[in-house]
């Protein structure tokens, strides 16, 4: 580990519930650091809102910008634990992989998977490895930037790269493909990250009704053509919807989401999940008609996914 990071890890520790705050001469000592190191890192942190400074007595104490990220990691650990039932319940349904994201708090550029189970598949998408990607090229990523146009602003500030021939890199295009996305409940990713992959995801919402997290599967493009992905993203929106309800969300008048049946367009959408009901959104979206065991769906007219499987 870098000296500097080993000495800025040193000086947070130094906080605790039993001593809360610290003068710059009592934590030099503590810490047996000279003082004015401990003043030019203090000061750093003090400008970045890791570090705090009380107003009357001057002394140093942990700032929001730390609490805020202890936060948050505690609430990822929470939503992992919940949603992974239903996690290991839709590879079970739908034999692909499953993964549950969120948005990198730092860079919403970036999605970070914090969790992931295997399909059952022989064959399977060739991104099974990867911990993080662009988010404006995955299903997952797309799923939550859909539902926080100021996080999607920050996504736009920077020229966005091109994985494949399928990533959408101008602002209006994607912009086009959000709308559509929060329109019919789920969004896609027809081959714009990996070559011949092709993802399905839905957004999951907190007790305060905030997207927070996606779920989404993944496969190659010759098992995911148009009719699998009607079968399949009527079960992972409804995953979603148990997950968020177990997360503590409901919507007014006690319904999560809709599914929509039709074409591009989002047509003929109808509720797919009622909070409370008592019943198994994958029963009831396999009862709808998601029979998820079929043989690879070889049509995938529209698709038309290349490069490297």
């Amino acid at each position: 580990m870098l000296r500097s990071l080993k000495k800025v890890f040193l000086l947070i520790d130094a906080f605790t519930a039993e001593v809360p705050e610290w003068t710059l001469a009592d934590l030099s000592r503590h810490v047996e650091m000279p003082k004015p190191t401990v003043h030019h890192i203090m000061t750093t942190l003090l400008e970045g809102g890791w570090i705090d400074r009380n107003v009357e007595t001057k002394k140093f104490r942990l700032g929001v910008r730390l609490w805020e990220k202890g936060s948050l990691a505690v609430k990822q650990m929470g939503l992992r634990d919940i949603a992974r039932p239903h996690v290991e319940a839709l590879v079970r349904e739908c034999g692909e992989t499953v993964r549950l994201g969120i948005l990198d708090t730092a860079d919403p550029g970036w999605v970070i998977y914090i969790d992931r189970v295997e399909g059952r598949q022989t064959v399977r998408a060739d991104n099974a490895g990867t911990v993080r990607a662009p988010s404006y090229c995955v299903a997952t990523g797309k799923a939550m930037l859909a539902h926080h146009p100021d996080v999607l602003k920050r996504v736009f500030s920077r020229q966005l790269r091109s994985y494949t021939e399928h990533t959408l890199t101008k602002p209006a295009d994607l912009d086009r493909d959000l709308a559509l996305t929060r329109k019919r409940g789920y969004s896609l990713n027809r081959s714009e990250f990996h070559g011949e992959v092709v993802g399905v995801a839905a957004p999951i919402h907190n007790h305060e009704g905030r997207v927070v997290a996606a779920i989404g599967i993944s496969a190659p493009a010759y098992r995911l053509g148009p009719d699998a992905i009607k079968r399949i993203a009527r079960v992972v929106v409804a995953t979603a919807g148990d997950i968020s309800r177990s997360a503590g969300f409901v919507t007014q008048g006690g319904s999560y989401g809709t599914f929509s049946q039709g074409t591009s367009q989002g047509t003929s959408q109808g509720t797919m999940r009622t909070v409370g009901s008592g019943r198994s959104s994958i029963a009831a979206a396999k009862r709808a008609g998601a029979k998820l065991s079929q043989p690879a769906d070889r049509s995938n007219r529209g698709l038309r996914p290349r490069g490297r499987q």
